[in-house]
């Protein structure tokens, strides 16, 4: 397993349109995806879990993945968010 922190920069958080893209790109690993926030353990490959973790600007994340390739999962995962802007 492999994890790596980021912050949630984005100015409105992981809200719908941005959680349902991040969904989307989850959904294309085989690999496990776990996002752990604050009290929160997160599965990105569901909506409803990223939508209820009430992930803001600011909201400290850290991604962990595991699988054949978690390196590179994790990198664009952590990629996606850091990109994120309104």
């Amino acid at each position: 397993m492999i994890q790596k922190e980021t912050t949630v920069q984005n100015p409105t958080g992981l809200h719908a349109r941005p959680a349902s893209q991040l969904t989307q790109l989850c959904k294309k690993f085989p690999e496990k995806i776990t996002l752990l926030a604050g009290n929160h353990t997160v599965d990105p490959k569901s909506i409803v879990s990223i939508l209820m973790a009430g992930m803001k600007k600011g909201t400290p994340i850290t991604v962990q993945v595991e699988g054949e390739n978690e390196q590179a999962v994790c990198d664009e995962i952590v990629a996606f968010i850091d990109g994120l802007s309104e």
